[in-house]
């Protein structure tokens, strides 16, 4: 039987994007060896979050954190992960097929280890990391950190037999800066939970006159606070009064709460939401308005899963160029766009042009787990 060792920096049952992206991946590679066993290295917090009776054909390895000697030599060792340690002790003790790697922060300290041993790398990059490191952290972290990120990232990317991005932009973007890898790279996109169900969404019809537009995601992070602050200082103004605004996500900060309380009576907040979907599904339009970092912005999966036309910011929209090229995407670049886009959209709607059905049969297409997996197998 084949052994496959698999490191995770995300928590596959956490909420966020990475998150989902590290569960729907984890899903996808133990469906394509579903014969093997799997040793996956996970942080030990994490695993308070387990749903019992999943992965049966894994077992699971906690991780302790590490102490503070080794967190400050980060910057002198380029370990930037807690899994080095017992990865080299597993290497050394057992005979792996595949080494999967979720992310090439983690790769790239490992990765030659893998290939001295024979054995065929996998890494899944979640984004540009360089990018999304230095938008979402202080100018003192990246002073310290970022060109051991970019050490481990080029590492992984020229080093791994199969990197897989979310977006054709990522893919490009890594040979642009580091070089045109032999290996193999494959966009994998992003794709519905192994379990998912399309008719447990309700195909309910839109409201043409009382249109709803949402905003979701978790809300105290830099890239997501940073696209809140841009729409309510920029783009607000320029919605019609007709439309009604809700943003919807997890852990908004107080300052936004209050901001929103005491300014936008047009806006409604709902914190910590148990189902998005429920929420999604009553709106009209889907908002991206997030403008920093790269990778895939999975948020989006939410309002196409549920039918909704979606306005994004063209870093949003990367990853969505056939449902831009379809009419269901708009992307915009300034307020100027934003503001055109939207009231095309809204006649749209009024003129049934946009129909909840039809989009949502294009997002159960293209976000196929069935088909995703059959994608990748074909690589490997």
């Amino acid at each position: 039987m084949m052994n496959i060792l698999y490191v995770l920096k995300h928590n596959p049952w956490g909420i966020g994007g990475g998150c989902f992206a590290c569960r729907n991946y984890l899903q996808l590679f133990t469906t394509i060896f579903s014969d093997a066993r799997f040793d996956v290295c996970i942080c030990e917090e994490y695993l308070d979050t387990k749903r019992e009776g999943e992965y049966s054909n894994i077992n699971f390895i906690p991780i302790k954190g590490r102490n503070r000697l080794d967190k400050y030599l980060i910057p002198f060792t380029g370990i930037l992960h807690r899994h080095n340690t017992v990865v080299k002790d597993l290497l050394s003790q057992k005979q792996y097929e595949y080494c999967i790697f979720d992310h090439n922060s983690i790769a790239g300290s490992l990765v030659d280890v893998c290939r001295n041993k024979g054995i065929k790398t996998i890494v899944l990059n979640h984004n540009f990391e360089y990018d999304y490191f230095r938008d979402n952290n202080s100018y003192f972290n990246c002073l310290l950190l970022l060109p051991q990120i970019k050490k481990n990232e080029r590492k992984s990317y020229l080093g791994c037999n199969y990197n897989i991005f979310l977006t054709k932009e990522d893919k490009e973007q890594f040979a642009n800066v580091y070089g045109k890898s032999k290996t193999i790279s494959i966009v994998g996109g992003c794709f519905n939970d192994k379990n998912y169900i399309s008719e447990t969404h309700i195909c309910t019809p839109f409201h043409k006159n009382d249109i709803t537009m949402i905003i979701s995601g978790t809300m105290g992070n830099v890239q997501n606070l940073d696209g809140i602050n841009y729409f309510l200082d920029e783009l607000y103004p320029l919605v019609p009064q007709n439309v009604k605004v809700i943003f919807a996500g997890k852990n908004p900060p107080n300052t936004l709460v209050s901001r929103l309380n005491s300014l936008y009576p047009r806006v409604e907040l709902k914190s910590n939401p148990q189902n998005m979907d429920e929420i999604v599904n009553h709106c009209e339009i889907f908002l991206c308005p997030a403008r920093l970092g790269g990778g895939m912005k999975l948020r989006v999966m939410d309002g196409l899963r549920n039918g909704l036309p979606v306005l994004a910011h063209e870093v949003s929209s990367r990853g969505y160029r056939d449902f831009e090229r379809e009419g269901i995407l708009y992307s915009f670049s300034n307020k100027t766009e934003f503001s055109q886009k939207l009231m095309q959209i809204i006649e749209n709607l009024h003129l049934g042009r946009l129909l909840r059905k039809d989009i949502m049969t294009m997002a159960n297409d293209k976000f196929s787990f069935d088909t995703a997996v059959s994608k990748i197998k074909s690589y490997l």
